[in-house]
């Protein structure tokens, strides 16, 4: 008997357990389609070409560039404005250029800081001949791959000397031009030493180069060696800064670092705009003032200003009045600053302009030969993924002759803009619920079930008893 009706109550237990586990498989299954998907690739405003399909219409803003058919350089760029930055991602990689037939325009994105770059050149020496005068000549190969190069580091053995170095360079190993000649130094002092082992040159593709080092006729008593010759390409590229004057509001009365001072909060008109040193125009003929700058988000963000950098701004009378820098050291994004001037028992500075800087964000690409009409760049899709041009990556540091610079015009709504469809739980926000009440009154029969049965087994057992 008991068998029989434990045999039954497994039974309705499963079965209440198979129910569980059917709600919970349909909430995992709406759970699955919760997540939403991109709009189809073949929607309105679909791009030409054989790249992989994107479609504007999943970009909210734009921008036109005037593109011009006829120019200096076959190349052309164009410099970002805070109402790109407003918009876009922070890394910038949801931008998209398309001419005016909707074909995707490859693009590179330089962040003009000053570039200082060295590449060794690889060469084999030959011919190391001792000179009679106790100097030393050796040839380097650097073999037929028309490289540039512009530097050569020479190291010598020895300490306190200054050995004049020939530098030549040759085509055929046999006629020989100079590229320059300088001393090469070594003096130690204490613990550290002055030493100075490299030349400089206009950039060469000569493949043989010959090095000749005179000994120091004061110091050197015995013939010098040459050690490692090392031939190198720099390149010194100096950046750009982008330097937009700002609205700042009305000094407000405040306490800073030491005493009362002076505030001001400087608009940058727009989110995760890129500065790392202010100008500021200070009418004042003479003064020394401590000042600090923090940077903050938007006014309706309600976050909190961070100090970003310190400093004194002094100018005594008579100086040639020019603007107050504020360097901050880094760069930051943020949509606003706030310059605080300590005064003490000094009447407050007089600001006339304030500016700020940071290296420009330029987006260079090539110059069509025959444009049919304005390009646009797109921007404002944080699910872009980054586009990877290998015209950016082949795209040299130094550019001769420099890009034409033509200018990016006002951001306006891509009229085609077609947000991404919500997520079914954000359609639907009561389904969720509806879901968690239908587990939670499954689970509370299978338990009051659970219940009945124990009940019963407990008086069966009474009852044999």
């Amino acid at each position: 008997m008991m068998t029989r009706i434990s045999s039954t109550l497994s039974q309705r237990n499963l079965g209440l357990l198979c129910a569980v586990l059917t709600g919970v498989l349909a909430a995992g299954v709406l759970a699955a389609g919760a997540v939403g998907s991109e709009p189809p690739g073949t929607s309105a405003g679909q791009p030409r070409g054989e790249r992989a399909a994107e479609a504007v219409s999943a970009w909210q803003f734009l921008a036109e560039v005037p593109v011009a058919g006829a120019g200096k350089s076959p190349l052309i760029d164009f410099v970002l404005p805070p109402s790109v930055f407003d918009a876009a991602r922070v890394d910038l990689a949801d931008l998209r250029l398309y001419d005016a037939q909707l074909r995707e325009v490859p693009y590179a994105l330089r962040i003009r800081s000053d570039v200082d770059t060295t590449e060794a050149v690889e060469g084999k020496e030959f011919n190391r001949v001792p000179d009679p005068a106790g100097g030393v000549q050796l040839s380097l190969d650097l073999n037929d791959k028309q490289i540039d190069h512009n530097e050569v580091e020479v190291n010598t053995p020895g300490d306190n000397y200054r050995r004049r170095v020939v530098l030549e360079g040759s085509d055929d190993g046999n006629q020989w031009k100079e590229l320059t000649k300088r001393d090469i130094v070594r003096f130690p002092s204490g613990e550290k030493a002055f030493v100075d082992k490299t030349l400089s040159y206009t950039p060469s593709r000569y493949r043989y180069l010959r090095i000749t080092v005179s000994p120091d006729p004061q110091n050197d008593t015995r013939p010098i060696e040459i050690g490692d010759v090392v031939v190198r390409r720099r390149v010194k590229v100096p950046g750009e800064l982008d330097v937009r004057e700002v609205p700042y509001g009305q000094r407000e009365a405040t306490r800073a670092d030491g005493g009362p001072g002076s505030r001001w909060v400087l608009d940058l008109q727009g989110r995760d705009v890129p500065v790392d040193r202010l100008l500021v125009t200070v009418a004042d003929e003479e003064f020394v003032r401590n000042w600090y700058v923090e940077a903050g988000g938007p006014a309706d963000a309600h976050e909190r200003f961070q100090r970003v950098a310190s400093g004194v701004w002094q100018r005594r009378a008579g100086e040639r009045v020019e603007d107050m820098a504020a360097e901050f050291g880094h760069e930051v994004r943020a949509a606003r600053l706030r310059l605080v001037v300590t005064d003490n028992r000094n009447p407050p500075l007089r600001l006339t302009t304030v500016k700020a800087a940071a290296p420009a964000r330029v987006v260079i690409a090539k110059r069509p030969e025959s444009p049919s009409g304005p390009w646009r760049l797109y921007f404002g899709h944080p699910k872009a993924e980054a586009p990877n041009y290998d015209f950016a990556r082949n795209l040299p540091q130094k550019l001769a002759p420099p890009p034409d610079r033509l200018p990016l015009g006002p951001r306006q709504p891509n009229p085609i803009y077609q947000p991404a469809p919500l997520p079914l739980t954000e359609r639907l926000p009561w389904l969720i619920y509806v879901l968690l009440g239908a587990a939670v009154a499954v689970l509370a029969v299978f338990v009051f079930n659970l219940a009945r049965v124990a009940i019963r087994i407990a008086d069966l057992r009474e009852s044999a008893a």
